[in-house]
C-alpha cells in the first residue's frame, strides 16, 4: 500500500504543477509586459516593450512538464527586430515567477512575474552567539586609499563643441546643411524639411556637442549639452525608448551589437572596442531614449533622457 501511494504522488506531480493556471498578464524584468494563455499543458504568450511603437514584440509556444517549460520565441513585426530562439523556464512561486534558465537567439529577459503579485519578505535572519572579542590588536599604519572612480567616468569622449545660438540651416552647392558660422555640422542632402526639423531639436534642446565615436567615419554619434545628456521631451519627435540597465555588447552573426533585451540597438560590425566604449558612454550619461529624423535611413540621429 505504502509504495501504490508513493507511485500516486509521482503520477499526480505534473498535474500539481499545472493546477496554477498560468494564464494572465505578466511583467518581464527586460520591462516588457507578457500576455500568456495557458491550455493544459500548452502555454502561447505575446510579449511587448509598449502597447505603442514597440522596439520589440515576441510570441511564444512552449509546453509544459511538471515545473519545466520549453518552447520556442520569436520576434513578429509590430516591432522592428527580428530574433528568434529557444527558451527554458522553471515555474516557481507557487506559479507566480517564472524564471528563464536557458535561452538563445538574443532574448533579454531573464524572469516574468505574474502582475499583481509581490513576493514575501525573506525571512530574517537568526540571531548570531556574541562571542568573546579578541584582544585588540595595535593599529597599523592607514594607508592612503583612494575611492576606485566608476567606469563611465572614465571614458574618454570625443566632441565638438558649438553655440546654438549661432545654429542655423543654410543651401550650401544645393545641399541642405546645418552650419554653426563659417563651417557645417550636418549635411541633409536636398532633403530641406529634415533639416529644419533636425534644427528646431538642436535650439529645443540647446545641444551644444556633437560628440563621435570612431572617427573618421564614426560608428556611433550622439550630441550633449553642457557636458550631459538633453532631456525633456518635444513634439512630433520619433524616439525608441530603452532600459540603459539591460543593454549589454553582444555578437550576432559575427557583428558586434549593443542589444536591449531580445533586439538590437546599435550595429559597430568588427568593432567590439567602439562597442564597448558606446555602450559605456550611453550608461554614463543615462540616455534612455534613441530618436531619429526621417525613417528609414534617417539624416540626423541623436540620443536622450
Amino acid at each position: 500500500m505504502k509504495r501504490f501511494r508513493i507511485a500516486v504522488l509521482l503520477l499526480m506531480s505534473p498535474m500539481l504543477a499545472l493546477a496554477a493556471d498560468l494564464s494572465g498578464t505578466w511583467r518581464g524584468n527586460d520591462g516588457g509586459t507578457y500576455y500568456l494563455v495557458q491550455r493544459g499543458n500548452s502555454l502561447n504568450w505575446y510579449g511587448e516593450q509598449n502597447s505603442t511603437n514597440p522596439a520589440w514584440s515576441n510570441v511564444f509556444d512552449g509546453r509544459i512538464r511538471g515545473d519545466r517549460i520549453r518552447g520556442n520565441w520569436t520576434d513578429v513585426p509590430k516591432g522592428r527586430t527580428r530574433g528568434h530562439g529557444k527558451l527554458d523556464l522553471r515555474i516557481t512561486a507557487s506559479g507566480n515567477i517564472l524564471k528563464i534558465t536557458r535561452k538563445s537567439g538574443g532574448f533579454g529577459g531573464s524572469q516574468l512575474t505574474r502582475a499583481g503579485y509581490t513576493p514575501p519578505p525573506p525571512t530574517a535572519p537568526r540571531p548570531q552567539v556574541q562571542r568573546p572579542a579578541m584582544p585588540a590588536q595595535p593599529a597599523r599604519p592607514p594607508m592612503a586609499q583612494r575611492k576606485p572612480v566608476p567606469m563611465q567616468r572614465m571614458v574618454k569622449e570625443d566632441c565638438i563643441s558649438f553655440n546654438p545660438r549661432n545654429a542655423q540651416r543654410k543651401q550650401v552647392n544645393g545641399s541642405w546643411k546645418i552650419v554653426d558660422g563659417s563651417h557645417w555640422m550636418f549635411d541633409f542632402g536636398n532633403n530641406g524639411q529634415e533639416a529644419a526639423q533636425a534644427l528646431r531639436i538642436i535650439k529645443h534642446y540647446r545641444m551644444d556637442q556633437s560628440c563621435f565615436v570612431g572617427r573618421p567615419g564614426p560608428s556611433f554619434k550622439y550630441m550633449l549639452r553642457k557636458g550631459n545628456a538633453p532631456s525633456g521631451s518635444l513634439r512630433g519627435e520619433d524616439c525608441i525608448g530603452f532600459n540603459p540597465a539591460s543593454l549589454s555588447v553582444e555578437q550576432h552573426g559575427g557583428r558586434w551589437k549593443v542589444v536591449d533585451g531580445s533586439h538590437w540597438l546599435l550595429d559597430f560590425g568588427s568593432k567590439q572596442n567602439e562597442a564597448q566604449q558606446a555602450l559605456a558612454i550611453i550608461k554614463k550619461h543615462g540616455f534612455n531614449k534613441s530618436c531619429f529624423v526621417g525613417r528609414p535611413d534617417p539624416s540626423f540621429s541623436y540620443m536622450r533622457r
